[in-house]
C-alpha cells in the first residue's frame, strides 16, 4: 500500500523513513552474509560448537555503513557446550580462533565466499570477507542462569567471566514495539505467504527505524572519531526504552531522544544502562573509565535534537529541508529517497489508487476519497 503525508511532520517523517530505507542492508548483501554465517556454523557444530547470529542483523536495525571502504558488520556467537569448570577462558578463545583458523585455510569457496584473512581481537575473533566481516564471540552456557539462552564469556584481559543473554535480549526489544511488530508482520506476509513465513529480522517498525536513525546520525556526526562513538548496544538499549509506540516517525525518535536520559542510572556512582535481558550487564560501563565518552555522547544526543527540531522549523520550502536531512544523515540517501517518493507518488495517482485516509494521511485505500497533486511544502512533488 502506497502512503502519502499531507502534513508537515508527516512529510518530514515520510522523508525520513525513505531516506533510511535507502540504507536497508540490500537482500543480496544480507543473503550473503547469511550464507557465510550457516556455512560457519556447519562447520563448526562438527566440533561441537553452535554459532548464531546476535545484534543488528537478528534485530533488523543494521544501517549501510557510512564513509569508503566500510564493510558491514555481522556480530556472531560462537558457544563451545563446555562447563566453565573444565576450561580456562583463554582455552576457550583459542579453541575457537583454531577452528576459525582451519575453517579459513580449508574453505573451497563453494557454499560461499571464502575468507580473506582471520584476526584476533581482545574479545573476539574476526573472519574478514569482501563487504562484510563476521565477529565472532567464543562463550560458554551460562549453567546457573535461569535462562536456557544466558551465556558467559570472556572479559578483555580473560580474567572475569562475562554474562549476556544476545537472544533474550532480541525478545525483549520486540516485545517493547509487540503491537506494531506483529502489524509489520502481517504487512510482510502479502509478500511472504503468510504471517508464519515473513522472517522477524525483515520488519521494521518506528522503533526499527529510530535505532537506524540515531545509529547513521551518530556515523556522521562522530566521522572518524571511532572510540569515543557510542555503541549501537547503548543506543538500541536506550532508544527501545524510551519508545511509547508512537506510529509516526518524527514523533517517536525525537520523543526517544528526549526520554533517554532518564534510563541512566547511577549505582554507586557508576553510570548504568543494564541490559534489560541480563542483569549486572551495564552498557554504559566505558562512561565510567572515560569521561569524554559520556560528554560526547550527551553533545551528540542533543544534536540529534536539534536537528529533528530545525526539520519542524524549517519554513524556507522544499530545498532547505532536504539540505537539513542531508546534512544530518548523508545526501545520497536523501537525493533517492525524494526521488523514490516522486516515482510512488506519480504511479499511484495514474492508478488512481492516492486517497485520503482517516487521520490525515494518504493511502491506495479503495474506499477513501481520490487527492490532487501530492505537493513537498506547497512545491512540485519530485519527478
Amino acid at each position: 500500500m502506497t502512503t502519502l503525508a499531507t502534513t508537515q511532520d508527516e512529510q518530514i517523517s515520510q522523508l525520513i523513513d525513505t531516506t533510511i530505507e535507502q540504507l536497508d542492508i540490500t537482500d543480496e548483501a544480507f543473503d550473503a552474509a547469511e550464507r557465510c554465517y550457516h556455512d560457519l556454523g556447519d562447520r563448526l557444530s562438527e566440533a561441537n560448537a553452535e554459532v548464531y547470529v546476535q545484534g543488528s542483523f537478528l534485530l533488523g536495525t543494521v544501517v549501510r555503513p557510512h564513509g569508503d571502504h566500510v564493510e558491514y558488520d555481522l556480530d556472531l556467537v560462537s558457544k563451545l557446550d563446555t562447563a566453565k569448570t573444565s576450561i580456562t577462558q583463554q582455552e576457550l578463545k583459542d579453541r575457537i580462533g583454531d577452528l576459525l583458523a582451519d575453517y579459513h585455510a580449508e574453505h573451497d569457496g563453494q557454499a560461499c565466499e571464502s575468507p580473506r584473512k582471520v584476526s584476533e581481537g581482545r574479545r573476539s575473533w574476526c573472519l574478514h570477507y569482501d563487504d562484510f566481516h563476521m565477529d565472532v564471540l567464543p562463550c560458554i552456557p551460562d549453567a546457573a542462569a535461569a535462562s536456557d539462552t544466558a551465556i558467559e564469556l570472556t572479559d578483555r584481559n580473560l580474567r572475569l567471566w562475562q554474562k549476556s543473554d544476545p537472544q533474550a535480549y532480541v525478545n525483549w526489544f520486540r516485545g517493547q514495539c509487540a503491537k506494531q511488530f506483529e502489524e509489520g508482520r502481517v504487512m510482510l506476509s502479502k509478500t511472504y505467504g503468510s504471517v508464519e513465513a515473513v522472517p522477524k529480522h525483515r520488519v521494521r517498525t518506528p522503533l526499527h527505524r529510530v535505532v537506524q536513525i540515531l545509529k547513521r546520525h551518530r556515523d556522521i556526526y562522530f566521522g572518524e572519531d571511532h572510540d569515543d562513538r557510542p555503541p549501537s548496544s547503548l543506543i538500541t538499549t536506550l532508544a527501545a526504552r524510551s519508545y511509547l509506540g508512537e506510529k509516526d516517525l518524527l514523533a517517536a525518535t525525537m520523543g526517544a531522544v528526549q526520554r533517554m536520559p532518564a534510563h541512566v542510572e547511577m549505582r554507586n556512582g557508576d553510570y548504568w544502562v543494564e541490559n534489560p535481558a541480563c542483569e549486572g550487564e551495564n552498557f554504559a560501563d566505558k562512561w565510567n573509565d572515560y569521561e569524554i565518552r559520556r560528554l560526547k555522547f550527551e553533545a551528540w544526543r542533543a544534536a540529534v535534537e536539534q536537528d529533528l527540531a530545525g526539520f519542524i522549523e524549517e519554513t524556507n520550502g522544499t530545498v532547505a529541508l532536504h539540505q537539513r536531512v542531508a546534512k544530518a544523515f548523508g545526501s545520497a540517501p536523501v537525493e533517492q529517497a525524494v526521488k523514490v517518493l516522486g516515482t510512488r507518488t506519480n504511479l499511484a495517482r495514474e492508478a488512481g489508487n492516492v486517497h485520503f485516509a482517516t487521520g490525515g494521511l494518504l493511502t491506495t485505500a479503495a474506499t477513501t476519497t481520490a487527492v490532487q497533486d501530492h505537493r513537498f511544502f506547497g512545491g512540485q512533488a519530485p519527478r
